[in-house]
């Protein structure tokens, strides 16, 4: 992606294998590196990316509203 975006869902992400970069610009510099295990979990309202791989990368996202 490109730019930040939300969503009013949950979402939670674990990296499998490969390289994920995450708040990186619009031309693809800078953002912070995560490597294969990482977990992470987004509430609803949160902006996030531009996200990006230089090796490529398998991953699970799962998406969720709460029941409340």
């Amino acid at each position: 992606t490109t730019k930040p975006f939300v969503h009013e869902y949950w979402e939670e992400v674990f990296l499998f294998s490969g390289d994920l970069i995450v708040g990186n610009d619009e031309q693809g510099n800078g953002g912070e590196s995560f490597k294969p295990n990482t977990y992470a979990c987004r509430p609803p309202g949160v902006y996030h990316g531009p996200f990006k791989s230089v090796t490529g990368c398998l991953l699970m996202e799962i998406h969720y509203f709460d029941p409340a």
